[in-house]
């Protein structure tokens, strides 16, 4: 079936546990990694009628599955582990050892809220379901069927299995990541009543190939940009929302309080080694026209954003970008992400012209549940 043509990233579960996003300008607590997950996340509990046969569709059962689901992600996303993912996966020997580093690590907790589906007494599909901030609203991760499986409709069953568990629990919306050329796992989606969202561009460079991009161009006039002032985070949210839709921000929407620093946040971020800067642009009116952020922590790379107000576009890209490029080589030397709406195609040349790549571009689609 569609999904099971080849990996999909969608809902890869590394992209669904340390999303990077805003998550670094948000209170402390993944990426990737242990970044801050929010201490009153529940987990939810997932009931189905049981098989008579050891075969077919059942809930995860963490207890005797973790190891065999392991190996399915590893088989299946495993070209497209980044070193991060990597480390949490392990070295694939000294089995007994990394059975119990899995039991213990908190990404692998996650993994529990989800169903598998067992040919032969062998887990050969694994899809997982995250529960968000919103009540109603979940997030599915890391669809895999093993390549050796596919085309049997085990996607769609563990997909079917996922809507009708979020609907008996009165949820009412289902959000998923797909690898934008997954044609046939875009179409099992359309199919089960997905709808497009927009597409988000993961921009890559290392450390030492960055490259700087001239603030000005021809006979451009200058742009001023200065630190974004303390007092503008509200400013700063609303600027964020009419750049990005709300539903492309994983796994959950932007916080209003995104930008605010408060002294507590600050000495948080100082305590657990991270940092954040921020830079803005004011129209004439005394009013934010376009920012730019770079956020970090130890062991992580670099997170830039770029936000520029509609009827500002064209404009104040540039010496925004141009500006964080340059604070690059005063901070710990370390690769650089963004990840960016693929419709704005001005910044994404300019990134091109920084010397990013292209790392990968995933589709968001969403599910409205009928009640």
């Amino acid at each position: 079936m569609a999904l099971e043509s080849h990996p999909v990233y969608n809902t890869s579960l590394w992209n669904s546990l340390w999303p990077d996003n805003h998550a670094f300008i948000r209170p402390a607590g993944r990426e990737v990694g242990s970044r801050h997950r929010p201490s009153h996340k529940r987990n939810m509990a997932i009931s189905i009628q049981a098989t008579r046969s050891a075969d077919g569709l059942r809930p995860v059962d963490i207890a005797r599955d973790l190891p065999q689901i392991v190996d399915l992600l590893k088989t299946v996303f495993g070209d497209t582990l980044d070193g991060n993912e990597q480390h949490v996966f392990g070295d694939s020997g000294g089995r007994a050892a990394n059975e119990l580093y899995y039991r213990f690590h908190p990404s692998a907790q996650r993994l529990l809220n989800g169903f598998v589906w067992q040919e032969d007494g062998r887990i050969v599909g694994n899809a997982t379901v995250l529960s968000t901030k919103s009540w109603d609203r979940y997030l599915v991760a890391n669809v895999a069927v093993h390549p050796s499986y596919r085309r049997r409709g085990i996607a769609r069953a563990l997909m079917r299995a996922i809507t009708a568990s979020i609907q008996s629990r009165g949820g009412r919306v289902i959000l998923l990541q797909v690898v934008k050329d997954n044609h046939s796992a875009i179409d099992l989606y359309r199919s089960l009543g997905y709808t497009y969202i927009g597409n988000m561009v993961t921009w890559y460079v290392m450390a030492s190939r960055t490259r700087q991009i001239p603030e000005l161009i021809g006979e451009r006039t200058h742009v001023d940009v200065c630190k974004l002032p303390d007092g503008r985070w509200r400013e700063a949210y609303e600027l964020d929302i009419s750049h990005v839709q709300a539903d492309l921000n994983w796994p959950e929407p932007l916080q209003p309080d995104a930008y605010r620093r408060t002294l507590w946040r600050k000495t948080s971020d100082f305590l657990n080694g991270r940092f954040y800067e921020g830079w803005a642009v004011l129209n004439s009116g005394n009013q934010l026209a376009g920012l730019a952020t770079i956020a970090g922590e130890w062991g992580r790379s670099h997170v830039l954003t770029l936000r520029v107000r509609p009827d500002w576009v064209g404009s104040l890209e540039r010496p925004l970008l141009a500006k964080a490029l340059r604070r690059l080589p005063l901070l710990p030397r370390r690769n650089v992400r963004i990840d960016h709406p693929e419709a704005d195609e001005i910044t994404g040349q300019l990134l091109r012209d920084a010397n990013f790549s292209v790392q990968r571009v995933l589709t968001h689609m969403r599910l409205d549940i009928s009640r």
